[in-house]
């Protein structure tokens, strides 16, 4: 498994473990792309997250990768999925990022909410 697919696998039991429930995964909008799309059904709440998963800091933090047009692309490809469900008219959006560092066999995610 990559590194990215493990991140990714490390959020979605992050997201779960919260409460949440997982809506879509990869979502794809033309070129853009969105990891996870879980919602908050008690909150009315549909939340985009960005993963990022890393081995080191030689790049800088995980965060650090969402650049603004990282964000417009996620953005864009929300509205993509909002256009293609209309069952989510109603719910608050929101944007968070999963920064997940893997040091020393050790995983720490750092779950930014509300990133952009």
């Amino acid at each position: 498994m990559n590194l990215g697919n493990h991140g990714e696998g490390l959020a979605k039991k992050y997201f779960e473990s919260l409460g949440y429930e997982l809506v879509a995964e990869n979502f794809r909008f033309e070129r853009a792309e969105i990891d996870l799309i879980f919602k908050d059904e008690a909150k009315k709440l549909l939340i985009f997250i960005e993963v990022k998963t890393r081995r080191n800091r030689a790049f800088g933090e995980p965060e650090e990768s969402v650049t603004g047009k990282k964000q417009a692309q996620i953005i864009k490809s929300a509205e993509g999925f909002l256009m293609n469900d209309q069952n989510y008219n109603d719910y608050e959006k929101r944007f968070d990022v999963a920064a997940i560092m893997i040091e020393n066999g050790e995983e720490k995610i750092n779950h930014i909410i509300n990133a952009f």
